[in-house]
């Protein structure tokens, strides 16, 4: 049998009637079990109605019912329907055209007319009426007013007072009436379109607590406690027309057309006037309906379990024979692989101990590899660190010999190309470890927000030389005076100076070369973004095609004999790809032979791409005496100018200061002595116990210290010397091949003053010493001239030491009055011995401690002075002076100025 899809679109479900139908249709498709409804609710929107049925044609229904919200919207898409050839079923009401299958419904001009009738009976041929309409522009509610009028037109003294629609709706008719009796509107009988709004009018009456005395005509005549039928039981309704639904017959005419028996296209439902003569029969009528309904939904369940009950049966007695074939099936090929199990277990178990001598031998092989990797790459980082030391002991001493005035000019060139290629070598070696880092996948990113233009500007101006000996063009191009980019400084002058120093390499002199910034968008692997780009573009000897696929390969150099741009050792490139790509980047190339090469560096802007713990934000913090130093060493040019300043500083102090040197090579130990000592007093040690024994017996007043060496290494070593009260003043230079960003960052945590990298030079050495000495001085000087006020330059000492200096200060305040206090009696409030205060205060201040407790006796006399209002001679006693003669000399000493004259100009600025 042929199952058929039925789509039924209603305006609304929201009213009793519009449910009946529904009921309806649902107990007469018990008859028809070929056919499916699908059903919707437009919720008295045409709009909703209109899409509703184009989604009802989506699942392809055989044959619609409508009952169309307004005639003239639903015009158009049920005429579409219809001319797709498939039926149209109007039910209650209808549209502006005749494309339809057929039509059921009352005759609403007749229902019109009928309740005409009865309302000049009620109103024996003389009243004012209230009309409650249905919703405009739908078709029962145009002909149940036409046929109302019609029939009351033929009594003149029957007139309509108000007309007005309550869209078919209870609050509808509830409005109406409200507006009636505010108008004061007076009527002897209400018509309303349906009993909802009959009952809504009568509610809103009832409201005023005033009695019914007028006629209520309804239309619907709906069973049930809400329906018209129990309102005229109730005395609330005078009369309503029966107005069918049509639900039962929608069904039984689809169920003929789809199976092409003959039908009528218009088909009228009878109706009748139901009032309180015949109403008790009506209801009774209509209970014996409903209850026959459910008997038939009733029987309907009972046959649907039956027949699930029976294919449920059918199933299972299917699925039987299939289990006791399958039985029969599985206990056959049980017994052949039973026959045939040990041979496989066998097969299983050969199989099995196979694989787990692989596995282990797998293991062994991975276990080999992994350790032989481990090795090499300590072997590797531990040789590439080894290096530095004797490029430290090369360089050194050939900065030294080319400082010098007494060279012969060919004696000078041999010493430059020395340097150079010692130069060159150090950088081999920072490119191994690179490389090695990458490999292993140790290396990190250390990105802060920096301005790439001023920056660039920077690298550019360092080839700036060299351009002019070879005479050549050398342009820096950009739009932006300041463009903000996150990137690691580190690595970005790697890329740009192996960019360049390619680019100067392999273009012939008088050739042109041009840096270019520009903003830009760019695909990065993962999205297009705003992005940085830096262009490196020259005229040099250009790459051939068939290389440029493969030049950023690690040790790619193509062919050696004909291609000169690869004599080298196929690292720069593929590092500088490396680096890019940390930074999430991209580096391209575009080239032609004998034409020139262009590489193209993309960096993203914003942070979002870099994760948190790559963003440095300590960099000005902790390279702040880097920077001095830089800064000092470029502005001295030669070794003579370095003599007078460390001359001056030297001549500053009462006795020559004292360096302690703490290196485990003794050449290099012997290096940095010879830089020092015709300056400095030096001491030496070859690891950090030995400098310990040194200290306690004298304190240097600086330290530079190597940070890999045996017993005791350096970063130990400064930890537990900046955590020890007694000499945690000392300065600290860690000296290493260590010159990673991480480890610098490490060193400087320990809680050391500075961070020298190997290899490094005599000039620049001295600067750092000399620099940090300075640093000093100025502490010094401050806490001479005010005891009492912090030091909150840049020039700060530790914590610890500040922490120490205001004990002294607050032990010293607290005894004041005490004449006799002294060195003794500080020494043991503070917990030190005698000669470490001494020397600790004398470091720090530049006092010896006599001083030191005097000059803060003074500091608090001058608060006194100056806020007290006490005379001289009470402030004297009161801050442990013997005398106020005493007192006097001491303070005009310290402040060049009496106590009196001090008084009396505070006393002059107060006022």
């Amino acid at each position: 049998m042929r199952k058929y899809r039925i789509g039924f679109s209603q305006c609304t479900n929201a009213d009793t009637w519009r449910k009946t139908m529904l009921m309806e249709m649902q107990n007469e498709l018990t008859y028809y079990p070929s056919l499916e409804l699908i059903t919707t609710n437009a919720n008295n929107n045409s709009a909703k109605q209109i899409k509703d049925i184009h989604e009802l044609l989506a699942e392809n229904i055989d044959l619609l019912i409508v009952s169309p919200n307004e005639s003239e919207p639903l015009t158009p898409i049920v005429k579409e329907v219809y001319k797709k050839g498939i039926p149209v079923i109007l039910i209650d009401r209808k549209i502006e055209s005749g494309d339809y299958t057929a039509f059921i419904g009352a005759n609403n001009y007749q229902i019109g007319k009928e309740a005409g009738k009865y309302a000049v009976k009620l109103l024996k041929g003389r009243g004012r009426i209230l009309e409650i309409m249905g919703l405009v522009g739908s078709s029962p509610a145009r002909e149940r007013h036409n046929g109302f009028i019609d029939e009351i037109s033929k009594f003149s003294e029957i007139k309509i007072v108000k007309s007005e629609s309550g869209e078919w709706e209870n609050p509808g008719g509830w409005k109406i009436m409200d507006e009636a009796l505010l108008q004061n509107l007076q009527f002897n009988l209400v018509y309303a379109h349906n009993d909802r709004m009959a009952m809504g009018a009568y509610n809103a009456f009832i409201k005023q607590k005033k009695k019914k005395d007028f006629f209520i005509i309804g239309i619907d005549g709906l069973p049930g406690s809400d329906g018209g039928i129990q309102a005229i039981i109730d005395k609330k309704f005078d009369a309503t027309l029966l107005y069918p639904t049509g639900g039962r017959m929608a069904i039984s005419l689809a169920g003929d057309i789809l199976n092409k028996k003959p039908f009528y296209k218009e088909n009228d439902l009878n109706t009748m006037v139901i009032d309180s003569a015949n109403v008790q029969a009506v209801k009774a009528q209509s209970e014996e309906i409903i209850t026959l309904h459910k008997n038939i939904e009733f029987s309907k369940q009972n046959l649907d379990i039956q027949v699930q009950r029976f294919y449920s049966q059918q199933f299972w007695l299917i699925v039987s024979l299939c289990s006791l074939a399958m039985v029969i099936i599985l206990v056959s090929l049980l017994f052949r692989a039973y026959r045939n199990k040990q041979l496989a277990n066998q097969k299983l178990e050969h199989q099995t101990q196979e694989i787990i001598r692989q596995n282990e031998e797998l293991k062994n092989i991975s276990l080999q590899l992994e350790e032989a990797t481990q090795a090499k790459l300590r072997f590797f980082t531990n040789i590439s660190h080894e290096f530095r030391t004797p490029l430290t002991l090369i360089l050194g001493p050939l900065d030294n010999i080319i400082s010098s005035a007494r060279l012969t000019p060919e004696l000078l060139k041999r010493l430059q190309m020395m340097h150079r290629n010692a130069n060159r070598l150090l950088r081999l070696i920072n490119q191994l470890m690179d490389l090695q880092k990458m490999d292993n996948t140790k290396m990190k990113l250390n990105a802060g927000n920096y301005d790439i233009i001023q920056f660039v500007r920077g690298i550019k101006e360092s080839f700036d030389e060299l351009s002019e000996k070879k005479h050549m063009e050398y342009l820096f191009t950009t739009a932006l005076s300041k463009q903000e980019l996150f990137f690691d400084k580190d690595k970005v002058d790697k890329i740009l100076f192996n960019l360049l120093s390619n680019a100067f390499k392999f273009t012939s002199e008088n050739g042109r070369i041009e840096i270019i910034i520009q903003n830009t968008k760019h695909h990065f692997v993962d999205e297009v973004c705003d992005a940085v780009e830096i262009i490196v573009k020259d005229n040099g000897i250009g790459i051939s095609e068939k290389h440029l696929a493969r030049i950023f390969e690690l040790f790619y150099r193509g062919d050696y004999q004909t291609d000169i741009i690869f004599q080298g050792t196929g690292i720069g490139l593929a590092l500088s790809k490396g680096f890019i790509d940390l930074h999430k980047g991209d580096l391209t190339v575009e080239s032609k032979k004998g034409e020139g090469t262009s590489f193209f560096v993309y960096f993203r802007q914003g942070s979002a791409h870099i994760n948190t713990d790559e963003i440095v934000l300590i960099d000005k913090e902790y390279d702040r005496v880097e920077r001095q130093i830089e800064s000092v060493t470029e502005t001295v040019g030669n070794v003579d100018a370095f003599s007078k300043a460390n001359s001056k500083l030297s001549n500053g102090f009462d006795q020559q200061l004292t360096i302690l040197i703490v290196e485990d090579n003794p050449d290099v130990r012997g290096f940095i002595r010879d830089c020092l000592l015709d300056i400095y007093k030096v001491m030496e040690a070859s690891n950090g116990k030995e400098a310990f024994d040194i200290i306690d017996q004298e304190e240097p007043d600086l330290i530079i210290c190597d940070v890999m060496m045996p017993v005791m290494d350096g970063l130990a070593f400064t930890e537990k010397l900046k955590s020890d009260l007694r000499i945690c003043h000392i300065p600290v230079i860690l000296l290493t091949a260590r010159s990673t960003h991480e480890q610098k960052i490490e060193g400087l945590e320990t809680g050391a003053d500075s961070y020298m990298p190997k290899p490094f030079n005599s000039k620049h050495l001295l600067v750092r010493v000399r620099k940090l000495i300075e640093i000093r001085q100025k502490i010094r000087k401050h806490y001479q001239e005010n005891l009492l006020l912090p030091n909150t330059g840049e020039n700060k000492i530790s914590q610890l030491d500040s922490s120490f200096l205001k004990k002294c200060n607050k032990i010293i305040e607290k005894n004041i009055q005490n004449t006799e206090y002294g060195v003794e009696e500080l020494s043991n409030d503070v917990g030190l011995s005698r000669v470490h205060v001494y020397r600790k205060i004398k470091h720090l201040t530049g006092l010896s401690v006599s001083e030191f407790i005097r000059n803060t006796k003074l500091n608090k006399a001058a608060v006194l002075l100056r806020e007290s209002g006490k005379s001289i001679a009470e402030i004297a006693y009161e801050t442990g002076f013997s005398s106020p003669s005493y007192f006097s000399k001491s303070f005009k000493d310290y402040y060049k100025i009496s106590p009196s004259e001090f008084n009396q100009n505070s006393a002059s600025d107060n006022g």
